[in-house]
């Protein structure tokens, strides 16, 4: 396969993964993911550099997620700009949320910088940044 065939099949598995994500299609999520997928959620809410949280392996993601969706009634990934690695394994996508609470109807809004690292048009790692203080003030998540 090419560069630019693994760029390609790459970048259409992370961009399909976050159109999943913004239809809350957990099947669509899982079609994209290899069994053994980490998604590591690097925002750190003590001021630390250890991420909040980590789930390892296709059904803990997927169960995060199952669990997360039904609390969000709207959730665009928008303004999206990808950047590939030269070998095209490595997807970065910076996007902002602009999403709605459910039991509020409160909107919640963040910057995102998605890293999909990528084997045979597969996610395989997924490291998601945000704005800690953003998601403290919408979900009261606590800091410090």
């Amino acid at each position: 396969m090419s560069t630019a065939e693994i760029r390609a099949h790459s970048i259409e598995a992370a961009l399909a993964y976050l159109d999943a994500f913004e239809s809350g299609d957990v099947e669509k999520m899982s079609d994209v993911l290899t069994a053994d997928v980490v998604h590591t959620l690097a925002m750190s809410f003590d001021g630390g550099v250890e991420p909040s949280m980590v789930f390892v392996g296709r059904d803990e993601v997927l169960g995060f997620f199952r669990g997360m969706l039904p609390q969000v009634s709207r959730r665009d990934v928008i303004d999206r700009r990808v950047t590939v690695s030269a070998d095209g394994d490595v997807v970065f996508v910076e996007a902002v949320g602009d999403a709605v609470l459910a039991d509020s109807g409160a909107p919640y809004r963040n910057v995102y910088v998605f890293k999909f690292e990528c084997a045979d048009g597969r996610v395989r790692r997924l490291t998601e940044y945000a704005n800690p203080v953003s998601a403290h003030k919408a979900l009261n998540v606590p800091l410090g």
